[in-house]
């Protein structure tokens, strides 16, 4: 087993951290569009040098404003025949973290699993970092 663990936690955030399977967790976005955001952003760099600075943030599939975000259209790889959301664990904060471990690896990630859409809005809030501010 080889965990990819967080380097910082926010003191703020009262949910559990757990030990995620990556073979058990799915991206939103194809693994063709995150690696062109990588390789644009130069992400490669920033985890070599730095690791994954916060946990990634899931969601289970069954819940309602998973469902609606995953059917609205953008992401149809993860719809089957018949029209239904693919079961399993989305990933709502930290696609090319998971992306990245899964590169390098990784059986494991560090994470949240959030059934909530006000809780992930809030861990959004303190773990997902833009592009333009990825440590170099």
């Amino acid at each position: 087993m080889k965990i990819l663990k967080a380097s910082k936690t926010p003191d703020d955030l009262n949910y559990d951290l757990n030990e995620l399977e990556l073979d058990k967790i799915i991206l939103m976005p194809s693994d063709e569009w995150l690696k062109g955001r990588m390789d644009k952003f130069n992400f490669w760099d920033s985890f070599e040098k730095h690791g994954m600075l916060y946990p990634i943030t899931v969601s289970p599939h069954t819940e309602d404003w998973v469902q609606d975000r995953l059917k609205k259209g953008k992401t149809p790889q993860h719809i089957d025949a018949n029209g239904d959301v693919k079961p399993g664990l989305y990933v709502q904060t930290g696609n090319k973290r998971v992306y990245w471990a899964r590169q390098k690896g990784y059986t494991h990630i560090e994470g949240y699993n959030v059934t909530h859409r006000e809780d992930k809005a809030k861990i959004r809030t303190k773990l997902h970092i833009p592009h333009t501010k990825i440590p170099k």
